[in-house]
């Protein structure tokens, strides 16, 4: 693991770090596949009958299209998502049809990437705030996407994340009217429950820094130790809601 930021947390011991950077050897990609395998897999959002080896993977893992990002606590993976890089990204090709917003248009396509199999899983470490993790994945996804000169992308997600996103005021923006179009058997699951629709989205990384910046050096939230190591201040999930509100990150 290639580790970008470190976010300390206000707690006894010495196993009190979040490590989050991007995954750089066999081992953590097999361990990423398997635990999309066993997340998908419990949410239906995948049939078990096409993964008989138990690793959840796509053809743009397979061709090597993909940086993959993590977080990890006590040595163990509790957070991951990827970015594709591709002429035509799954969203637009595989998943939906809709007019290109007009700020997307502007990105030329080698400029763009794809931000998709966000993961986020606490069962041993419940007391993680789960934004906290999701934040840091998508800061090393934008330090990144600087230092590979991308602009913006898509994504999709489901509305029921997008909604909890929102409240923390992550910029991304639900693109509708929509039509969905997805007809492969890997992720029916996913893609066929009207209970909750998955919608695509789309992002800019300059919209991304300039929040996460204000985010990171909110110091009733963190307390900066250098340019890769945060302390967490708070304990409890609810105060990050109410500070992020309080200091009107939040803007549509």
């Amino acid at each position: 693991m290639k580790v970008l930021k470190e976010i300390h947390l206000k707690t006894k011991g010495d196993d009190n770090i979040i490590y989050f950077g991007i995954a750089d050897t066999t081992q953590e990609l097999q361990e990423i596949f398997k635990q999309r395998y066993e997340v998908y897999s419990k949410m239906n959002y995948i049939s078990k009958d096409l993964f008989p080896e138990r690793i959840e993977k796509d053809e743009y893992d397979e061709a090597g299209k993909c940086d993959y990002f993590v977080a990890k606590f006590n040595n163990q993976i509790i957070g991951s998502a990827r970015v594709i890089k591709d002429y035509y990204l799954p969203t637009e090709k595989d998943c939906f049809k809709f007019e290109e917003p007009l700020k997307m248009k502007e990105i030329p396509r080698d400029k763009r990437g794809e931000i998709s199999r966000l993961i986020v899983t606490r069962e041993d470490n419940k007391s993680l705030p789960p934004y906290l993790i999701i934040l840091g994945i998508f800061d090393c996804i934008v330090k990144i996407a600087l230092e590979q000169d991308k602009i913006g992308g898509y994504s999709f997600i489901k509305e029921s994340l997008r909604q909890k996103l929102k409240k923390i005021g992550i910029p991304f923006y639900a693109i509708r009217p929509y039509t969905q179009i997805y007809a492969k058997k890997h992720l029916f699951g996913y893609f066929h429950n009207s209970a909750d629709l998955v919608v695509p989205v789309y992002y800019l990384r300059d919209e991304a820094k300039e929040y996460l910046d204000r985010v990171f050096h909110n110091k009733k939230i963190f307390k900066k130790i250098d340019d890769k190591n945060f302390l967490y201040l708070l304990n409890k999930p609810w105060k990050f809601l109410f500070y992020i509100k309080l200091s009107r990150l939040i803007h549509f």
